[in-house]
């Protein structure tokens, strides 16, 4: 269920609710029809708290929007309101049954506080529908405002592989307003230089509103593996760029729109990332031109972690360099097997 859903039901349950507590008004003197009334309250209270926990479980991922949260907030507030009220309305039925009060005694002793707590009740659900203005343009205002909150870009960082100094270290890098834009991270083939950029963009800086976002490029991106083809390369890279495109939102038709042009592509990709300010982690890079396309581009907040054997690329002089070596195997692989061992600290050899 989407918010444009979630809030029309929302309405709608709100909308019976005051016809229920009119219901309650004219049932107020005769106590079997109070209670199966305020048991209807009850439900359509439940209903309304299932609605609002359905909404923020699908939607835990989009980014932070003060507006949506303020509304999702009023409607939390009205249901904790309506438990309270209709709690205390339940308790004064139940003195009732248990005393056996003449019609006589419940309309003098209990009837005036009865109305006013039915009386409140009604104010606080009118209240709650002028406030939100959750008439006939209802629909259209949140659906405008969902629509314009992007969702947050996430990476997973690798099962039990730990947070090591070096993963550290390039956070504070990230957080730095001063250092490059690109970081290098740079090490042997399969001594877990992708894993290492995960871990830190799995939880990136708060800097980065838009979150974080890996594209894989690896060796079937190169010239060498074009056989020193251009067109092809530039081809295969173009294919990686809209695939990129795609998995922030930009829309699923982006390489029918370039015709597979690389320059077209980075046309787009440069208009995507305008005012976005996202992690960016290429992996397995084995071409300098791709690190530098990225690079370049402008008005926008983004950083770029960077995962390469490829000698050549450590020559990009605009760049942190962090290399993995030895010592920093020691650190993370015990840590790994206590992971994947069950074993303690003490129980490693």
């Amino acid at each position: 269920m989407d918010v444009v859903q979630t809030v029309s039901a929302a309405t709608q349950i709100v909308s019976c609710m005051i016809g229920a507590v009119g219901a309650l008004e004219q049932a107020s003197r005769g106590l079997e029809e109070a209670s199966k009334t305020v048991k209807s309250l009850e439900e359509l209270v439940c209903n309304l708290r299932e609605l609002i926990n359905g909404f923020e479980q699908k939607h835990v991922n989009k980014v932070a929007s003060s507006q949506l949260d303020r509304q999702i907030q009023s409607l939390s507030e009205l249901v904790q309101q309506m438990q309270t009220k209709i709690g205390k309305a339940k308790r004064m039925l139940s003195k009732n049954k248990v005393k056996k009060f003449s019609r006589v005694v419940w309309a003098s002793m209990v009837g005036d506080p009865f109305l006013k707590l039915v009386q409140s009740i009604r104010n606080d659900l009118n209240w709650w529908l002028e406030s939100q203005q959750l008439y006939r343009d209802v629909e259209k205002t949140i659906e405008t405002g969902a629509m314009r909150v992007p969702t947050l870009l996430r990476i997973n960082s690798e099962p039990g592989y730990p947070i090591s100094s070096k993963c550290r270290y390039i956070k504070k890098l990230l957080e730095l307003e001063d250092s490059h834009r690109v970081i290098l991270i740079v090490g042997l083939s399969g001594i877990g230089k992708s894993c290492l950029a995960r871990q830190v963009a799995s939880q990136p800086p708060s800097k980065f509103m838009n979150g974080a976002v890996e594209v894989r490029f690896g060796q079937w991106c190169s010239r060498a593996a074009c056989n020193g083809s251009k067109i092809e390369y530039q081809k295969r890279l173009a294919k990686k760029i809209c695939t990129f495109l795609v998995n922030i939102g930009v829309g699923k038709k982006v390489w029918e729109e370039t015709n597979g042009e690389l320059e077209n592509a980075c046309f787009l990709l440069q208009e995507a990332l305008a005012g976005k300010s996202i992690l960016i982690l290429l992996d397995d890079v084995w071409e300098q031109d791709i690190v530098e396309r990225f690079a370049k581009l402008y008005d926008n907040g983004c950083r770029y972690l960077v995962t390469t054997r490829n000698e050549a690329i450590y020559e990009i002089t605009e760049a942190e360099k962090v290399e993995i070596c030895k010592d920093d195997l020691k650190e993370i692989s015990r840590e790994i097997l206590i992971y994947h061992s069950l074993l303690n600290e003490e129980e490693l050899p």
